[in-house]
C-alpha cells in the first residue's frame, strides 16, 4: 500500500510540474507576442515624433523582460538572463530617450533592443512546423 501511495504522491507532483511548465511556456509565448507587437508600435510612434507614447510603451517593455529575466532564471539558462537583463537596460534607455523627445537616441535604444532580442532568439529559440519552440 504504501509503494502505491508514494507512486501517486510522485505522479501528482510530475503532473503539477507539467502543467506549472506548460503555463510558464505559455505565459513566455504571450510575452514574446506582446514585444514583437510593442517594438513595432514603438516604431511607429517614434517615426510619428509620438515621444511619450513611445516612453510609455518601452516602459512596458522594460517589465516584460523582467518577466523573461525570471522565467530564464528559473532553468539556470545564463546566457539567456543576461539578454534579458540587457533588453530591459535598452528599454529603459528608450524610455528615458523617448521622454526627453531625443529622435537620436531613441532609435539608438530601439536598434539595440531589437538586437538584443535576435540574439536571444539565435540562441533560444528553434524553428518548427508552424512557428517556433523555445529550446533551453
Amino acid at each position: 500500500m504504501r509503494k502505491r501511495t508514494a507512486v501517486t504522491v510522485i505522479f501528482c507532483f510530475a503532473a503539477l510540474a507539467t502543467v506549472a511548465n506548460a503555463d510558464d511556456e505559455q505565459d513566455y509565448q504571450a510575452w514574446m507576442k506582446t514585444t514583437a507587437a510593442t517594438a513595432g508600435k514603438i516604431r511607429k510612434e517614434l517615426d510619428a515624433k509620438a515621444f511619450q507614447d513611445a516612453a510609455k510603451d518601452a516602459a512596458t517593455l522594460q517589465d516584460v523582460f523582467k518577466k523573461v529575466e525570471a522565467y530564464w532564471a528559473k532553468s539556470n539558462t545564463a546566457d539567456a538572463v543576461k539578454f534579458a537583463q540587457d533588453a530591459q537596460t535598452a528599454a529603459k534607455g528608450l524610455a528615458a530617450a523617448a521622454a526627453a523627445e531625443n529622435s537620436e537616441q531613441s532609435a539608438a535604444s530601439l536598434k539595440m533592443l531589437m538586437s538584443t532580442c535576435g540574439g536571444c532568439h539565435n540562441a533560444h529559440r528553434e524553428k518548427v512546423d508552424g512557428g517556433f519552440k523555445i529550446k533551453p
